[in-house]
């Protein structure tokens, strides 16, 4: 049945969105192409080749998992296999041949997985990710496949491999990820924030340090905005990372974040201050308070007040008073945030 007009062209500017560089109209985009379903998929199949945002071709492959088609198989396995594409869009491209495994084109979409999680050549992150999604569907085929991986070439591998059938650990090994992406290994940054807490708790503090390097040289390179900000994230969820475990080998960047970053940094960098800044961090932090309008909604508010948290707590660790020259420098800048950085202040 062919597509009315007017579903046609409201596919074709959802899909305009979905391209587009505003994340809230991508997300509010794919939610709808997402129940609109089978009837979208040959758009957003032929918008792929279409747009050179990393964001915009995940979040389709990221749709189309929802709506099983030959056609999205092949695109999976095109992505997969391109060793030029965004980690974040191979990522997407497993995740959607995860999503047909127990479908019609479940046994290529398990021989493509399996032949990429054996393939030394391939990033270790997407590998062990490949194997976390056939594990989900196929544990029988799991056993066989840590035989062979067992004396792979890859420690992050073979530490994978040397699990057992009954072994509910993720195939992603928090602490091995933190390493791969500190080697300048491609990663998906959205999945590595959520392993950074949990992989950073006995990583060496130079690892972490290199981190913090390689997520600003990722987030300088990246070629859409909404990418730069997941760039943003990682960085800071090291930042914080560092700040808990009392390291201050990357104040420096976190200092450099606080003055050049977005409006709005992710709450880590605010935390992390808190933490560890120093009064190098107070100026940049003045600055960003100096500009936030009187009237705010509840979650600049939020973060004003995090601002001034952060701002006091330096204050106090640092035994600042207001004769101190880099308070005298805010004070100048702005009275009234000098007197709120001050306000619980005890040395006079």
């Amino acid at each position: 049945m062919a597509i009315r007009k007017s579903a046609a062209a409201e596919i074709e500017q959802l899909i305009g969105d979905l391209c587009a560089g505003d994340p809230v109209a991508r997300e509010t985009a794919a939610a709808r192409l997402a129940v609109i379903g089978p009837r979208a998929v040959p758009h957003l199949v032929a918008a792929v080749g279409l747009t050179e945002s990393p964001a915009a071709r995940a979040a389709i492959l990221k749709i189309l998992e929802g709506s099983p088609d030959r056609r999205s198989v092949d695109l999976a396995v095109e992505h997969l296999h391109d060793q030029h594409a965004d980690a974040k869009v191979r990522a997407a491209g497993i995740a959607l041949l995860g999503a047909h495994l127990d479908q019609r084109e479940g046994p290529r979409a398990l021989d493509e997985l399996s032949a990429f999680a054996l393939d030394a050549e391939q990033p270790d992150a997407l590998r062990l990710h490949a194997l976390d999604v056939v594990g989900r569907v196929h544990p029988d085929v799991v056993a066989p496949l840590r035989k062979l991986l067992a004396v792979d070439l890859s420690p992050a591998v073979r530490a994978w491999a040397s699990g057992t059938a009954g072994d509910a650990r993720p195939a992603i090994d928090p602490r091995q990820a933190v390493d791969s992406a500190a080697a300048g290994d491609p990663f998906d940054p959205a999945l590595l924030r959520e392993l950074v807490p949990a992989g950073s708790a006995e990583a060496p503090l130079p690892t972490l340090h290199r981190l913090v390097e390689v997520a600003r040289a990722r987030e300088e390179s990246a070629p859409a905005p909404a990418d730069r900000l997941e760039w943003i994230a990682v960085r800071g969820s090291v930042h914080l990372a560092l700040a808990r475990r009392s390291s201050r080998v990357a104040v420096y960047d976190l200092r450099e974040a606080l003055a050049g970053g977005p409006a709005a940094l992710p709450a880590e960098f605010i935390e992390a201050a808190a933490l560890v800044g120093d009064s190098s961090c107070l100026e940049p932090i003045a600055e960003r308070l100096a500009r936030t309008p009187s009237t705010l909604d509840r979650a600049d508010q939020q973060w004003r007040d995090g601002l001034i948290r952060a701002g006091r707590a330096i204050v106090e660790r640092e035994r600042l008073t207001r004769r101190h020259a880099a308070m005298r420098k805010i004070a100048r800048l702005s009275p009234e945030v000098a007197v709120a950085l001050l306000a619980r202040a005890h040395h006079e």
